[in-house]
């Protein structure tokens, strides 16, 4: 068994396989993620997004754009339409 240290998060780890480089299947599937580094809409980090049409770099990132994005939304009810 010999040592190694994983490509992706820098953690030290044994394995028996000589072409190891990855410490477990989740950096390994991170590793064979094809996009593009993308910039955090809310943080501004970036980041290997999991999808295409992801915007955010994590699960906290995502639930503050979601609140910031309810207020900007919202239409005043009193506020009289034009007819035309």
């Amino acid at each position: 068994m010999a040592n190694f240290v994983c490509q992706i998060c820098g953690r030290g780890f044994k394995s028996y396989n000589e072409n190891a480089k990855y410490c477990s299947q989740s950096c390994k599937g991170t590793a064979y993620i094809k996009y593009e580094l993308k910039k955090c809409e809310q943080c501004g980090k970036k980041y290997k997004p999991r999808k295409a049409d992801s915007k955010y770099c994590s699960l906290d990132c995502s639930n503050k754009g979601r609140k910031n994005r309810k207020g900007t939304c919202r239409v005043d009810l009193d506020e009289e339409i034009p007819s035309g």
